[in-house]
């Protein structure tokens, strides 16, 4: 806690993939002219969203350093726009009869927020 008090460099770096717990993520620029994605997240809410799954894709990853060799890494997302988990509505997603969930890709959401927290 101390070394995050302390501020990070005012330098930050920009990566276009990463690993992470031997995962390999990607921006969507680069996976352009690819066949396999790794861009896209997946974040689970709990009790005080109303248990609402937010999905997007990763256009840019921050690396932040601190001192003491600490490093927080932010993933600047795009949201799409699905909803919550408690209404019936079938507004900007569809599901088939395997359960793969289909996303309108034209209906952003929280253009005004688009940073997660890489855990």
């Amino acid at each position: 806690m101390y070394t995050l008090s302390q501020g990070p460099d005012h330098r930050a770096r920009v990566f276009n993939r990463c690993y992470i717990n031997n995962w390999l993520f990607r921006t969507t620029t680069i996976e352009r002219n690819l066949v396999t994605q790794n861009s896209g997240v997946l974040v689970r809410g709990d009790g005080t969203t109303g248990n609402m799954t937010w999905y997007g894709v990763i256009r840019r990853m921050i690396s932040l350093e601190f001192p003491a060799q600490k490093e927080v890494l932010l993933f600047q997302c795009d949201w799409y726009d699905v909803p919550a988990a408690s209404t019936s509505r079938s507004r900007g997603y569809s599901r088939d009869k395997y359960g793969v969930m289909d996303i309108d890709t034209s209906r952003f959401r929280y253009s005004n927020e688009p940073y997660i927290l890489e855990t």
